[in-house]
C-alpha cells in the first residue's frame, strides 16, 4: 500500500492566516513577536475599498431592518389611535 499524498492547492503559498499562539495550548509562547510586516498592511486605497464593500454588502440588510421597524411603528401608531376600528 502506498501512503496518501497530501492535497496540494494552487492558491496555498504557505502563509499562516490566523495566529495559533493561544493561551492554554501546549505551544503557547507568552512573548511571541507580534510584528506586522509592512507588505501585509493594506494601503489606503485598499482600506477604502474594503469599507465600501462592507457598506455595499450590508446596505440591503440595514434597509430591510429600517423599513420593517418603520412599518411596525406606523402600524402601532394607527392601532393605538383607533384608525383601524370602524
Amino acid at each position: 500500500m502506498s501512503k496518501k499524498q497530501k492535497k496540494r492547492y494552487d492558491d496555498d503559498d504557505g502563509r499562516t492566516i490566523v495566529d495559533m499562539n493561544v493561551e492554554g495550548l501546549p505551544w503557547y509562547r507568552k512573548n511571541a513577536d507580534k510584528k506586522v510586516e509592512e507588505e501585509d498592511k493594506p494601503t489606503r486605497k485598499e482600506m477604502f475599498a474594503m469599507i465600501r464593500g462592507w457598506f455595499v454588502a450590508y446596505a440591503p440588510r440595514i434597509l430591510a431592518v429600517a423599513i420593517g421597524f418603520g412599518l411596525t411603528i406606523a402600524l402601532l401608531v394607527c392601532w393605538l389611535n383607533g384608525w383601524f376600528v370602524n
